[in-house]
């Protein structure tokens, strides 16, 4: 874990305290911009700058978020190549869920950094998938805390795990102890 943030619990995704540094072997660099929050133009930019004076550099601006902004963002991921840095910034939901589609296309542990504007809120709106109706929703909530499913309407527990290739927090549904 690079200086500068918390260590989470096992299965947590990891957050610094301040954007990581361009990596200097880079042989390009991809910035997704992912939301309208200034922090995330803010972030954008100075990764830009820095990563123009490494390597040819491309910055994909998506106001909508990921949700909305899915196919662009695919879109910019196929014309990456190998030696290519993923720089991914946002709100943690769009962030995990960018990240999640850059793994599904190829992307490397080693090509991908995030910085997430509000990975120290107490509350966020995170990826959430409902073991009950198998889907991956939008839902305000924390890790460890409860939250109604927007699909099946089931009282979910959403668990301190979190799938990388999914994006998303496993959640089940709150009762299920008190059910057997």
């Amino acid at each position: 874990m690079p200086d500068g943030g918390t260590a989470p619990a096992l299965g947590l995704p990891w957050w610094p305290s301040a954007p990581e540094p361009v990596d200097p072997a880079a042989a390009g660099v991809l910035v997704l911009a992912l939301g309208v929050d200034p922090r995330v133009a803010e972030v954008a930019t100075a990764w830009a700058d820095e990563a123009e004076r490494v390597a040819p550099t491309r910055v994909v601006t998506v106001p909508e978020g990921i949700d909305g902004g899915a196919a662009t963002v695919s879109a910019a991921l196929t014309t990456a190549r190998t030696g290519v840095r993923i720089l991914v910034v946002g709100a943690q939901y769009d962030v995990l869920r960018g990240l999640a589609l850059a793994r599904g296309l190829g992307a490397g542990p080693r090509e991908l950094s995030a910085y997430a504007v509000d990975g120290g809120a107490a509350r966020a709106d995170l990826p959430v998938f409902c073991a009950h109706c198998r889907a991956v929703r939008r839902l305000h909530t924390t890790p460890g805390g409860t939250v109604d499913c927007t699909g099946c309407g089931r009282h979910l527990e959403v668990h301190g795990h979190h799938s990388a290739s999914l994006g998303a927090f496993l959640a089940s549904d709150s009762r299920a102890r008190e059910l057997v």
